[in-house]
């Protein structure tokens, strides 16, 4: 029995090691453009508070985000003669409404979908608070992939209430790995 605990206790120590500890932030000198398209018509305010949590859970990755309103930046690309091509390093986020899970095929508590292309995140009335952790774990499966879900975590598969205690108290991260994984794919994508 002494054994089993001993090893439940040295597996969460390491399980912990993995997660980025909410003091250490990184300098951001990598920088991520995201476009985010509104259909879901958030207030600003809350938009503002989601993108925030973002940009500080990309921030301790050592990803400063840019974020642009989508249809101002589709008008400013298409008023330009000849546009300069797209940044890789430009994701694409459209806020879409809870009611438009079964048009896209997914159950109702599905926070979202990650495509290499962008994400889709649907919003709720009940978890507006929590819209930006949702965006950070789309945009985590545009550059982790789809199957990036960990055991720990913004990227668990499914968050639990301890992770939504994680999430209030601001230390719900990428794990160290994760953050090393995503500065090497937004690296990647602004040398195309």
């Amino acid at each position: 029995m002494e054994k089993l605990i001993r090893g439940w206790l040295m597996a969460s120590v390491a399980l912990a090691s993995l997660v980025t500890s909410p003091a250490r932030a990184i300098a951001g000198d990598l920088k991520l453009t995201v476009v985010i398209y509104d259909h879901a018509h958030v207030n600003a305010e809350t938009l503002r508070a989601a993108e925030n949590t973002t940009s500080e859970i990309f921030g301790r990755a050592g990803v400063q985000v840019v974020w642009r309103e989508g249809f101002a930046y589709a008008a400013e690309r298409r008023n330009v003669l000849n546009p300069p091509p797209e940044d890789p390093a430009t994701l694409i986020v459209k806020l879409q409404p809870e009611s438009e899970t079964a048009r896209y095929g997914v159950a109702s508590v599905c926070g979202g979908l990650g495509f290499a292309s962008g994400a889709i995140v649907f919003v709720r009335r009940f978890d507006v608070v929590w819209l930006g952790y949702i965006m950070a774990h789309e945009l985590g499966h545009i550059l982790l992939g789809p199957n990036a879900h960990s055991v720990v975590g913004i990227m668990r598969g499914t968050l639990r209430n301890e992770d939504w205690e994680k999430a209030a108290q601001g230390t719900l991260v990428f794990t160290r790995l994760q953050n090393q994984q995503i500065r090497t794919r937004i690296d990647e994508r602004g040398r195309r």
